[in-house]
């Protein structure tokens, strides 16, 4: 016998269950086209990104060939974890080549030899496994089984290039008009926006800073707003501040980089201030290099200790800091600007706030490049020629739904072409008052300062700061209370000794940091990793103890 009740409850379970698949967006689905071409393309970027690139290559490449393509996404996190998986697949298809067509013997020698190629070996004259074995790689067209890389750091582009990975597209030498001051600049505050051999380009700009919440921050009784690097290093923000581990993410990396260049440069115009010239002799910016370093290395340990968490998730923080579980955060402006009008959009709220810190960061390019042996060159340079073109650009900024605009979404993302920044464009951007040509001269990068120094500094930061974060923390609340107490005496001392990081100093870092990394020796690293990691735990536990008033 039916049981009416029982009835209603699974009709029910089932319109639930079913009401996805009713409702979900068609449009999302791209069908592919079966004669077409396809082709494959490795990004970060979001599904949002993806989706309005394909609509609009498929709608630009059939204006201009009469022909269908296929894109296949391929998405393997973020540049780090594409980067491993890059590197697999070219050493396992040179392996082949090595092997089947040069019929060589493939050992651990030759392993090694692969991967410690790079462009430079290829000037040596010494007859060497790595240095034939670079060459081969170099002459070949070996491939990895993908046409494109498509978004990432600067620092992932440039280690793909150094190694043979990317190769130069033809689009520098067949269209120079798109690559001039007038369109796609070589430079833009210091930063270099293209290869100059044509290996990468910028597909966009991407700016790095501070993400906070009004609300809850005024709910604190804080009576400021975070503006500069400085102001997240403050008490008012202890264990209140989203990070993302730099190891794991370059854009942190790079706005760490940016913090400790404004440091530089602070200790640059003092000294050229102190000493009443216009430019410094080069002694005398090597000394401000040195000491601005560990000045930025100290604001980063500032910062370290005030976060409440270290992720692995870069869109985590702007999670949290939206939903007032954490005050401030680091993060990368588009999805700082994306937050904030979608909040905006969804309940009318203003209080998530990005800011580009004040004279602390310029933008730099997000690329795109070819990979070696793509299957498909001149699909793959087509693309590319989309990617920097108006028609290209204006997906980035634009409105949904405005002539040339995005279909389904807005990306809020900051456009590389400067001819999006014409008057004509502001009625249809989603951002018209940013311009970063404009305000270029705030802020000038110094590659040449950091360049020995940025891919060191994640792992410093991480084992220095990070990974003694519990007894980090513990330090600089013990020297906080110390303060509020009146015992400054006690604070100050434990400070000082909290804040000495002479291990971190350039020289010694140059003598005898860098060659144990530059060793790739698993057991070297590690070694050296627990030795300073212990050393700094050690330091922040005596600090503590100073602090607090224990002898």
């Amino acid at each position: 016998m039916f049981d009416p009740k029982k009835i209603v409850i699974l009709l029910l379970v089932t319109l639930v269950v079913s009401l996805p698949f009713i409702f979900r967006e068609k449009a999302n689905t791209v069908v592919p086209v079966g004669d077409a071409e396809t082709l494959t393309i490795m990004t970060p970027h979001n599904e949002t990104l993806r989706r309005e690139y394909a609509i609009g290559f498929k709608k630009w490449y059939r204006a201009k060939t009469g022909k269908e393509v296929n894109i296949d996404w391929r998405y393997q996190g973020g540049g780090r974890d594409a980067a491993r998986y890059i590197e697999t697949m070219y050493a396992n298809n040179f392996r082949l080549h090595w092997v089947s067509e040069l019929h060589r013997t493939w050992d651990s020698s030759v392993i090694a030899a692969f991967a410690s190629r790079s462009e430079k070996k290829l000037q040596s004259l010494e007859q060497r496994l790595e240095v034939e074995v670079t060459r081969e790689f170099f002459k070949s067209n070996v491939g990895c089984g993908i046409d494109i890389l498509f978004g990432g750091g600067v620092y992932e582009f440039e280690a793909q290039a150094s190694k043979g990975n990317l190769v130069p597209s033809g689009l520098l030498v067949e269209h120079p008009e798109m690559f001039s001051e007038d369109t796609i600049p070589e430079f833009l505050s210091g930063n270099r926006l293209w290869d100059e051999r044509g290996r990468w380009f910028g597909g966009s700009l991407t700016g790095f800073g501070i993400i906070y919440n009004s609300e809850a921050i005024l709910a604190e009784g804080i009576p400021f707003f975070p503006k500069t690097w400085m102001d997240i290093g403050r008490p008012e923000f202890f264990r209140k501040v989203a990070i993302v581990d730099p190891t794991r993410s370059s854009s942190t990396q790079k706005a760490l980089v940016m913090l400790i260049q404004q440091q530089m440069q602070i200790c640059y115009d003092d000294l050229k201030h102190k000493l009443n010239v216009d430019k410094l002799s080069k002694e005398d910016e090597e000394k401000i290099i040195a000491e601005g370093w560990i000045n930025g290395l100290r604001l980063i340990q500032k910062i370290v200790a005030n976060g409440r968490y270290f992720t692995e998730s870069t869109t985590r923080p702007v999670i949290d800091v939206s939903a007032g579980n954490c005050l401030v955060g680091i993060t990368v402006d588009f999805y700082g600007f994306a937050e904030s009008k979608h909040l905006e959009e969804r309940s009318g709220s203003n209080r998530f706030k990005f800011v580009m810190p004040y004279g602390g960061g310029a933008p730099s390019p997000d690329p795109i490049g070819i990979f070696r042996g793509a299957e498909h060159p001149e699909l793959a340079k087509d693309f590319i020629e989309f990617v920097l073109s108006l028609d290209g650009q204006k997906l980035l900024d634009f409105n949904l739904r405005t002539p040339g605009g995005p279909t389904k979404a807005t990306m809020r993302r900051t456009p590389i072409l400067k001819t999006i920044y014409e008057a004509q464009y502001n009625q249809y951007r989603c951002s018209p008052d940013i311009n970063p040509y404009k305000f270029a001269s705030l802020f000038v990068s110094h590659e040449e300062w950091t360049n020995k120094l940025s891919n060191i500094m994640g792992p410093l930061v991480k084992l220095a700061f990070i990974d003694t974060h519990d007894e980090l923390s513990d330090a600089m609340r013990s020297i906080i209370r110390a303060r509020k107490n009146g015992r400054m005496e006690d604070a100050e001392k434990a400070y000082q000794l909290l804040s000495t990081i002479d291990d971190l100093r350039c020289d010694n870092i140059y003598s005898n940091i860098v060659p144990v990394f530059d060793s790739k020796s698993i057991l070297k690293i590690a070694n050296l990793q627990n030795k300073m990691t212990k050393k700094f735990r050690k330091q922040y536990l005596k600090a503590k103890k100073i602090a607090d008033g224990r002898p």
